[in-house]
């Protein structure tokens, strides 16, 4: 059987095939179409299919990595959204939570609520902090609702009582009606997210509303389209906790696919790491558009929230950081005169000045070629050739603004681009007690490995792990993902003696419910694994800390205090012996294995030979000449010193002096410092 992976990217649209009776795998790109990410798929499924002499009939699985909801969310080009919630909570968006970024910033501002103040209809209702209805909710009031709802006209309607969480009677019933009525997507947000927390409960609520439209549509075209194609084949899309499902059963969880793109390179990076019994890694995933982070201690991590665009996301995320960084980022200078790379990108169209599709600032990309470390007639394996004059021009705008020569500033561009992702890296090591030099650093997307030396440099990093196919890493992060279904349920709880009972059903709940979603989608009962896990906190306190309850305990309550305050102690240095502990949410995560991918690699037996020598400038500001390598050629356990480059079809390696690397026969390139 036939995997395909597809990833789609702001410039490309990665393709990986792997065969699981024999393990190999081949991998293509072609040029997104952001207006219509689904053209860009079926144009490169059927090219792969094509090159390889693959039929049909033997796909059996393809996997999606979108980024159709982050696009949405980023761009405002959501649905028309109404918002009803319990009459006096109209404002509970634009109230919001009173943390800032920046706690000096005079004029800071707020993303603009989603929904706005005329689309937000209070509802006579009301249950108090128990679940029991002190307002209750009634027929008239229900028609009262729909008809006010009819004449604004909406695309999607989100639901968000107070204590829904509790008891979600109330929200179902209006959430049944108003589909009869009206059919067009509405959700509640005891489905969408049974927490407490009125207003992150109302806003994921609300994105759910808002990218809902959007994303089942897009799923239900390309699946008609795959079907038609491939009518053997299955369609399952990343969600943003690092586990598939199958687009059909998307309905009401579009709100799970809002990072979907960023998810897979992380998975995809951390298995090549995990394979070679790496701990510690730092992804970096640097494409087109944007750069990706993420620090893995053990395991990928999963948080369960995030943000979009300053848009509170209450939903499990793979803990990835994004910055404007990819090859098409765009060079500029201010009203000082001071030189800034990003986040703006040139994207796919036009692309940066020497794609030669119309684009005259100077990007990354044309820096690099600048530099050397780019070959103009082996870009995408010779099937976009680059123009080194347009690029050479867009710089030289950039240099006389500068007062700089066109190599200064090329190699400016660089340094700031690196040093942008050595801060982001920063945070979400350095932020949280971890020292990046004892991580390995694995960099891939099609520009990641070309700047990953500069990068480790600057972090005192040693060794760097550069995957097989560096370009089309994030598409094989979809390939080798698991189904998953992540569920939560808020149960607040402090008096002992109601904790075993309360917890234990919560658990009991979820976890059935997750095993039944899984069995759903396919999954063999005996392939599922289930995680649980309870956050806990001090009473008094705002925020939790999750903890994990093992298969084997005496006492529930016993066991999960002292896990708690073990934590406590370790996060915060003390434990408050004797004081109330709350049991907060209660938390299942269910996987299932269902694509053991066993990888085999054609490694040349014979080391390869330089097809060439190039200049290139190094960060002394001195030229020098690189050989250069084609990375089929390279065999196993060839050893090449810096300054060299590796090409391939998907990305460019440029190792730098006083490093080495070293090709293996699992496909991974290892870099590492001469003094190492």
């Amino acid at each position: 059987m036939k995997i395909i992976g597809v990833d789609v990217g702001g410039t490309f649209t990665d393709i990986i095939m792997t065969d699981t009776t024999i393990g190999q795998q081949v991998v293509h790109k072609v040029p997104s179409t952001p207006d219509s990410q689904d053209a860009a798929v079926a144009k490169g499924i059927n090219e792969i299919l094509e090159q390889n002499r693959v039929n049909a009939n033997e796909v059996g699985l393809i996997v999606h990595g979108t980024t159709v909801a982050t696009n949405a969310m980023l761009q405002r080009k959501g649905a028309h959204v109404i918002l009803l919630t319990t009459a006096g909570l109209e404002d509970i968006l634009e109230i919001g939570r009173q943390n800032r970024q920046d706690i000096y910033d005079l004029q800071a501002k707020r993303p603009e609520p989603l929904v706005t103040q005329g689309d937000r209809l209070g509802v006579r209702e009301r249950l108090d902090e128990n679940g029991s209805a002190i307002i209750p909710l009634l027929e008239e009031e229900i028609e009262r609702i729909i008809a006010a709802s009819a004449e604004r006209q909406p695309d999607a309607v989100a639901i968000s009582f107070v204590f829904s969480f509790r008891n979600p009677n109330h929200e179902q019933m209006l959430l049944k009606r108003i589909r009869e009525a009206t059919g067009i997507y509405a959700v509640a947000s005891s489905d969408v997210l049974p927490e407490f927390r009125e207003f992150e409960r109302t806003s994921t609520t609300v994105l759910e509303a808002y990218i809902g439209p959007l994303v089942l549509g897009y799923l239900e075209r390309l699946d008609r389209t795959l079907q038609s194609l491939y009518p053997n084949t299955r369609l399952t899309v990343m969600q943003s906790n690092g586990g598939t499902m199958l687009c059909s059963r998307a309905n009401g969880r579009a709100v799970g696919l809002a990072i979907s793109g960023l998810a897979g390179g992380v998975i995809g990076g951390w298995d090549i790491a995990s394979r070679r019994g790496v701990t510690r890694g730092i992804t970096l995933d640097m494409g087109g558009t944007s750069c990706d982070i993420s620090a893995v201690v053990d395991r990928v991590i999963v948080r369960p929230d995030n943000e979009v665009s300053g848009l509170p996301l209450r939903t499990p995320s793979v803990d990835v950081k994004t910055i404007g960084a990819g090859g098409g980022s765009i060079a500029w200078t201010d009203s000082a005169g001071i030189l800034h790379v990003g986040p703006q990108s040139a994207g796919a169209e036009p692309g940066p000045a020497a794609y030669a599709k119309g684009g005259t600032d100077a990007t990354i990309t044309d820096a690099n070629l600048l530099l050397g470390r780019l070959n103009p007639d082996y870009f995408l394996g010779g099937r976009l050739p680059l123009k080194k004059e347009l690029a050479d021009t867009a710089v030289s705008n950039l240099a006389e603004v500068l007062n700089l020569t066109p190599e200064e500033t090329a190699l400016g561009i660089i340094r700031i681009s690196t040093w942008n992702m050595v801060q982001a890296i920063r945070e979400v090591t350095v932020e949280r007690g971890w020292d990046p030099r004892g991580f390995i650093l694995l960099p891939f997307g099609g520009a990641g490995p070309t700047q990953a030396t500069d990068i480790a440099e600057a972090l005192g990093i040693d060794t760097i792990l550069v995957p097989p196919h560096p370009g089309i890493t994030s598409a094989y992060g979809l390939v080798c993902a698991d189904l998953r279904v992540d569920l939560m349920k808020s149960i607040l709880v402090t008096r002992e003696e109601n904790v075993t009972d309360t917890l234990s059903e919560a658990l009991r709940e979820l976890t059935n419910t997750a095993r039944a979603r899984l069995r759903e989608q396919g999954a063999d009962q005996e392939s599922i694994q289930v995680e649980r896990m309870v956050d806990m906190r001090y009473r008094g306190q705002s925020h939790e800390i999750e903890v994990s309850i093992p298969e084997d305990f005496d006492s529930i309550v016993a066991t999960t205090r002292e896990l708690f305050e073990k934590a406590h102690e370790r996060f915060f240095g003390y434990r408050l012996s004797g004081q109330t502990i709350e049991w907060v949410t209660v938390r299942v995560v269910a996987r299932s294995t269902t694509n053991e991918i066993s990888t085999k690699y054609r490694i040349q037996e014979e080391f390869g030979t330089p097809v060439g020598n190039r200049r290139v400038l190094l960060e002394d500001d001195t030229w020098a000449t690189a050989s250069i390598y084609r990375r089929d050629d390279l065999g196993q356990g060839q050893t090449l010193k810096g300054p060299s480059v590796v090409e391939q079809v998907d990305s460019t390696v440029y190792i730098a002096p006083e490093w080495n690397a070293e090709q293996h026969g699992d496909g991974v390139l290892e870099m590492r410092r001469d003094s190492n």
